[in-house]
């Protein structure tokens, strides 16, 4: 416990602000563990719906200065990669099978149609 007076007040405020930026941090750490969540699922429409929330965490825990502004922009990144990584993984498999259609349905060009237009 301190002596000092000054070191007494220090405690108390301590307690306060930690009480009061509490709140901001857990839900920062609950936001991202759900959209952790969805994205493990493959729910990316959930996912992409709480985006904007979980980001809005992010930044808020930053401006409290509760995590340091780069460590935000890692968490973002990271949340953002992760959910473009499944957005991008269902959709290969189906353009694949449209580009051979479309190779097939193709016509060879004629080299002389300039010549004769002209």
């Amino acid at each position: 416990m301190p002596i000092l007076k000054q070191a007494i007040k220090r405690m108390k405020q301590d307690r306060v602000r930690y009480a009061r930026n509490r709140h901001y941090s857990s839900d920062m750490k609950s936001m991202i563990k759900l959209i952790s969540g969805y994205i493990k699922k493959g729910e990316t429409d959930k996912a992409t719906k709480i985006l904007p929330k979980v980001v809005k965490a992010i930044d808020t825990a930053a401006k409290k200065n509760l995590i340091h502004k780069n460590n935000a922009a890692h968490k973002k990144s990271h949340v953002q990669k992760a959910l473009n990584d499944i957005g991008s993984a269902k959709p290969k498999a189906e353009p694949k099978a449209k580009e051979k259609e479309e190779k097939v349905e193709k016509e060879p060009k004629k080299t002389g149609d300039k010549k004769k237009a002209k």
